[in-house]
C-alpha cells in the first residue's frame, strides 16, 4: 500500500449518496407492499428510513475507506472495503481532468473532478474522479492542466478574468436545441402522442394515459434533460485547450485539446433544417461524462456554425466536391421503403377485415399517410447521402431526413470496410464503414452507396500515409519536454478479495507440525493461493504423506 500524506473525498459524497438512494428508496417499499396487499404508511416509511440509514452507513464506510495519493508522476486510489482495489494513473496519460459541480456540491462548496484516459475501453466513463473543496480543487486541477496541455498554471489574475465565449448562446437558442435537437423521428412520435392526447381529452374527456406517459418519457423528459444541461452554455479557447462549460442546476466544464479531435459532426434534423439551423459536435476520446459526445455549438443558425468549424478546426474542412450516389443505392432504398409500405398495407387491411367498429376511411387515411412517409424518406435517403476524399479527410453524409455530416481525419481511422451486394458488384458500388475511436468508446460510419474504387481510396489512402511519413503519431500527443523515456502504462489497476474486512485467517501447521501460523496476506489471490499450497505440502511432508 502507498504510504504517505493522501486526500479524501469531501463529506458531500455522503450526503450525494445517501440523497440519491433516499430517492430510490421512496419507490421501493411503495411497489413491494403495494404488491403483497399490505400497505401502510408505517411500514413504508419505517422501510424507507431503514434503507436510507444502510445507505448513509456504507457511504460512510467508502469514504473513509478511499484515500487519493497524488505522488511525483502518478495520481493512487486505494478502497480497502469489501474488495480492496488499488487504481495508478500517470500524469502524462491523462487526456482532461473535467469539473462537475451537482446542487449538493454547489450548496456546500464542493468540486468533482474527474480524470479520463485516451482509452478506448473505459471511454465512456471516467478512470478516477474526487470531491474537494472549490479552492482545492481549483488549486489541483490547474496542476493537472499545466502537465497534460503543457502550460505553466495561470497566475491569480488570469484565473479570475473570464475569457468571452466564442459563441454567443441565447435562452431561446437553448430552448429551440432542447425541443428540435433530438432525431426527427422522436419529435415525430412526441407531437403524435401529445396530439392524441389531447384529442381523448378534449373531444371524449379521458386521456389516454398510455400516449400521455409515452409523451412525458420520449419527448418532455428528455427535452427537459437538455435544457437543463446546456443553460447557460459558453465555449473559450486558450491556445490548442478548448473549455465548455454549461448547466442550470448541475454545472459542468470539460476541457480538451484540438488536437485530440478524430472527428467533426455537423447535425441538421429535419425541422432545423427547414429552419436553416445546425449543431456542431466533436469526438474526442478522454472527455467521458455520460452526456454524449463534446458540443462546440448548440442549435444556432448554419452560418454561425460553419463560421465556428472554420474557425476553430480548419484542418477538418474538406476540399473536395461531394459525390452523390450510384443509381443503383435506389434499390435498396426502394425495397426498404416497399417492405415498410407493404406491411402498413397488409395491417390496414387486417383491422378493417376483423374489426367492424374501426372505421374503413379512418384507417385507409392513416395507411395512405404512412405509405406517403415512406416514400418521401426513400427520395430523402437517396439525394441526402454524399462522400468526398482528398487524401487528408474523408467526409460522410449520411442520413435521410436527419443530415449527419463527418468530417474524419485519415491519420484517425482504424479501419475501412468496403462492401458490397450482388446487385452492387454487378454495378461496381458499395458501401464503405470506418470505425474510429469516440468519446463513448470504438464507433464506426456508414457511407452511402458510391464507386467502390472511390471507396477504396481510403483505405489505401491510410496505408500510403503510413508509408512515406506523413501520418505522425507524435502530433496527436503532448509530453513534457523532460520526458525522454521509455513508453509508460496508461493505467494500472488491481482489485482483490479484502479478507481482512471480515477477520478470516487461515491457520495451518508448520514444516514440523509444532504449532501454528497465521497469514493475512496482504498479497493477490494468487500469491496467497501459492503460499496456500507451499503450506499445504509442507503440513504433507511432516506428518509422511509425500
Amino acid at each position: 500500500m502507498t504510504k504517505g500524506p493522501f486526500l479524501r473525498n469531501h463529506w458531500s459524497v455522503v450526503a450525494s449518496g445517501t440523497l440519491r438512494a433516499a430517492s430510490w428508496s421512496v419507490l421501493i417499499p411503495v411497489v413491494m407492499l403495494a404488491s403483497y396487499g399490505a400497505f401502510t404508511l408505517e411500514r413504508a416509511l419505517l422501510m424507507i428510513g431503514a434503507f436510507t440509514a444502510a445507505s448513509a452507513v456504507a457511504n460512510v464506510i467508502l469514504w473513509r475507506r478511499t484515500r487519493y495519493y497524488f505522488l511525483e508522476d502518478e495520481m493512487t486510489v486505494e478502497r480497502n472495503t469489501v474488495f480492496r482495489s488499488e487504481t495508478r494513473i500517470q500524469y502524462d496519460r491523462l487526456a482532461s481532468v473535467n469539473e462537475e459541480r451537482d446542487p449538493v456540491c454547489r450548496l456546500l462548496g464542493a468540486v468533482r473532478l474527474s480524470f479520463n484516459l485516451n482509452s478506448s475501453v473505459n471511454a465512456s466513463k471516467a478512470e478516477a474522479f474526487i470531491v474537494l473543496k472549490a479552492d482545492e480543487a481549483a488549486a489541483l486541477r490547474a496542476r493537472m492542466d499545466s502537465r497534460i496541455f503543457g502550460r505553466p498554471a495561470p497566475s491569480e489574475d488570469e484565473a479570475a478574468e473570464e475569457p468571452a465565449s466564442l459563441v454567443d448562446v441565447s435562452f431561446a437558442d437553448i430552448l429551440l436545441h432542447s425541443m428540435f435537437g433530438m432525431p426527427s423521428a422522436q419529435v415525430g412520435v412526441g407531437a403524435v402522442t401529445l396530439a392524441y392526447s389531447l384529442f381523448t381529452f378534449f373531444g371524449l374527456g379521458t386521456p389516454s394515459v398510455a400516449a400521455t406517459l409515452l409523451f412525458v418519457v420520449d419527448f418532455l423528459l428528455p427535452a427537459a434533460s437538455s435544457f437543463l444541461r446546456l443553460y447557460g452554455y459558453r465555449i473559450t479557447r486558450s491556445g490548442d485547450k478548448v473549455s465548455v462549460s454549461s448547466g442550470l442546476l448541475s454545472t459542468r466544464e470539460d476541457s480538451f485539446l484540438l488536437s485530440k479531435v478524430n472527428c467533426v459532426r455537423v447535425r441538421e434534423p429535419f425541422l432545423c433544417r427547414l429552419m436553416g439551423r445546425a449543431i456542431l459536435e466533436v469526438e474526442v476520446v478522454g472527455t467521458a461524462n455520460g452526456k454524449g459526445v463534446p458540443l462546440l455549438c448548440p442549435l444556432k443558425r448554419r452560418s454561425v456554425v460553419m463560421d465556428l468549424f472554420h474557425s476553430l478546426l480548419p484542418e477538418f474542412e474538406c476540399s473536395a466536391e461531394p459525390m452523390g450516389q450510384c443509381r443503383v443505392a435506389s434499390a435498396g432504398i426502394l425495397l426498404k421503403a416497399g417492405i415498410v409500405a407493404s406491411a402498413l398495407l397488409a395491417a390496414a387491411c387486417l383491422i378493417v377485415t376483423y374489426e367492424p367498429a374501426a372505421d374503413p376511411e379512418v384507417v385507409a387515411g392513416v395507411a395512405l399517410f404512412g405509405i406517403l412517409l415512406c416514400a418521401f424518406w426513400a427520395v430523402m435517403a437517396y439525394r441526402t447521402r454524399a462522400f468526398a476524399c482528398d487524401g487528408d479527410i474523408a467526409m460522410l453524409v449520411v442520413g435521410a431526413c436527419d443530415r449527419i455530416t463527418d468530417h474524419i481525419l485519415m491519420d484517425k481511422v482504424q479501419f475501412a470496410d468496403v462492401r458490397s451486394s450482388p446487385i452492387q458488384r454487378r454495378k461496381g458500388a458499395a458501401r464503405c464503414r470506418i470505425s474510429m475511436l469516440s468519446t463513448s468508446g470504438a464507433t464506426s460510419v456508414t457511407s452511402g452507396v458510391f464507386p467502390a474504387e472511390e471507396l477504396e481510396k481510403v483505405s489505401s489512402t491510410v496505408l500510403a500515409r503510413i508509408k512515406d511519413g506523413r501520418y505522425d503519431f507524435r502530433r496527436f500527443q503532448r509530453r513534457p519536454a523532460d520526458h525522454t523515456g521509455p513508453n509508460r502504462l496508461y493505467l494500472y489497476r488491481r482489485t482483490n478479495f479484502n479478507r481482512s474486512a471480515f477477520r478470516i485467517r487461515n491457520i495451518w501447521r508448520n514444516k514440523n507440525g509444532h504449532g501454528k501460523h497465521t497469514c493475512h496476506h496482504p498479497k493477490g489471490r494468487n500469491q496467497k493461493r501459492e503460499g496456500q499450497g507451499r503450506a499445504v505440502q509442507q503440513h504433507r511432508r511432516g506428518q509422511g504423506h509425500l
